[in-house]
């Protein structure tokens, strides 16, 4: 599909142009998007190629945000694929031929169209090589610890660190076939053929991640320029851009009205759905713990991509057990749909995060100074786990990996909350976390190695 007519006045010939193509899931597009808006800020047009009901829930989610005056920059291009095509892989095709005209529209109004695309569109923007004037990068939305854990596993990359690692969890320490699925390393083969590639992004920050992001840079990216860009919610012009809205969502107020860290925010993502006998395990145990929590509860988007769906149609039709608020009322808060999960991290009442550990979640509640009780569900959480708990040590596990298939009971759910919440254990936790989110803070403020380096990425897409 081509660009929409409406967007005709901005293909003014520019410098430089950015195309940044997202994998069309939540948790994909929310980095890319904020990396959009950093982009844009410094003045260069950003078009963001996705779904039209992805677009829309971006919108959505900017409504009531103070935005930076560069925003302007950011256009949003609107994609559609036939809604009768069942099939998942033929949707991404038509998805990808799409980006793909978008793409070599805009190149005609460039001197130099930058590409940004995630590692899981190889498959589906091929005909990109043939714009003359394209510069490409590869983004990962995975952490530098889940790329090194993984090549590791495939192309058996030796690591005396590691080893120990894995040697002290054993069966715990996860794999890639109980994880990612036996697929894994034809993808990976796949990417490091790709041709296209100029560079390669990765979304976390070196004082976290460093010794994973140099191990990468030797064995994975073939010399390719490797930038650590984020956390991305933390380097637009106002760090505090979020938090800045004309109106309050409720869960918000019931925070305002707790001491400080006294309150265990519950969030499993966009692509959990628990079953009615986890959802009653995990409401008893809220219950019996005794703490005061947010707990959001809602149904996994649609595994065909729902894509002609707003992710805030999700009005849940989970149910919670007979009598359950009520007996919580003043104490804890059920939300159905979308929560501000980044405020509800930032807010001084949240004292811990209950969470599947993606990494979108853990690099915000990371940044936020919030500890995490781990309750991975598939693909790069349970390593992700291992990175909280066993590496960073500011988490703890609901529930181990190896017992995946089975449903966690009310009292492990029950003493996690309380070690969390009401332990010195959980305190030390909590104290590591605030020192790892003040590197953060330093990081990202001007002059910060974070700010520099991503300087250093718009320097590189702008000169050269």
């Amino acid at each position: 599909m081509a660009m929409n007519a409406s967007d005709n006045n901005i293909l003014e010939l520019n410098e430089v142009t950015v195309a940044m193509v997202p994998w069309p899931e939540h948790g994909h597009l929310t980095p890319l998007f904020l990396l959009s808006r950093f982009i844009a800020s410094h003045n260069i047009p950003v078009h963001f190629l996705t779904l039209t009901a992805r677009n829309q829930d971006l919108k959505i989610r900017l409504q009531g945000v103070r935005r930076n005056a560069t925003d302007k920059n950011l256009h949003f291009c609107d994609l559609s694929v036939p809604t009768s095509e069942s099939n998942k892989d033929v949707l991404l095709e038509k998805l990808g031929e799409s980006i793909c005209e978008n793409c070599h529209e805009l190149s005609k109004n460039t001197n130099r169209l930058v590409v940004i695309h995630d590692c899981l569109m190889i498959t589906y923007i091929g005909d990109l090589h043939s714009i003359p004037n394209l510069t490409c990068y590869f983004f990962h939305s995975i952490s530098s610890f889940v790329r090194y854990s993984t090549l590791r596993q495939v192309i058996d990359i030796v690591d005396g660190d590691q080893d120990k690692l894995i040697e002290q969890l054993g069966d715990e320490f996860p794999t890639v076939e109980s994880t990612f699925g036996p697929n894994l390393e034809e993808y990976i083969n796949e990417e490091r053929e790709w041709k296209l590639s100029s560079g390669v992004i990765m979304n976390s920050f070196r004082e976290l991640e460093g010794k994973y992001l140099d191990s990468l840079a030797i064995y994975a990216e073939n010399d390719k320029p490797l930038w650590c860009l984020g956390p991305f919610h933390m380097l637009l012009e106002s760090s505090t851009d979020f938090f800045n809205r004309t109106t309050q969502h409720v869960c918000l107020e019931f925070l305002d009205r707790q001491d400080v860290n006294s309150v265990i925010f519950v969030s499993f993502g966009t692509t959990t759905t628990l079953l009615q006998e986890q959802v009653n395990e995990l409401a008893l145990g809220l219950e019996q713990s005794d703490h005061k929590f947010i707990w959001v509860v809602r149904e996994a988007d649609d595994e065909r991509m729902d894509l002609e769906n707003n992710y805030e149609g999700k009005d849940g039709k989970i149910e919670l057990p007979a009598g359950f608020e009520e007996r919580v009322e003043g104490r804890g808060m059920v939300v159905r749909n979308w929560a501000p999960q980044l405020e509800i991290l930032g807010h001084p009442s949240t004292g811990g995060f209950m969470s599947h550990c993606g990494w979108n979640s853990c690099m915000e509640s990371i940044s936020m100074g919030v500890p995490i009780a781990s309750w991975p569900i598939h693909v790069d959480q349970p390593y992700n786990t291992v990175f909280i708990t066993n590496v960073l040590k500011i988490g703890i596990s609901v529930w181990n990996w190896i017992r995946r298939e089975e449903i966690v009971p009310a009292t492990a759910i029950e003493k996690a909350v309380k070690t969390l919440m009401g332990t010195p254990e959980g305190d030390e936790m909590r104290q590591r976390a605030v020192e790892l989110r003040n590197k953060i803070k330093n990081s990202v403020s001007h002059g910060g190695l974070a700010r520099k380096e991503m300087e250093s990425f718009i320097s590189n897409i702008t000169n050269n």
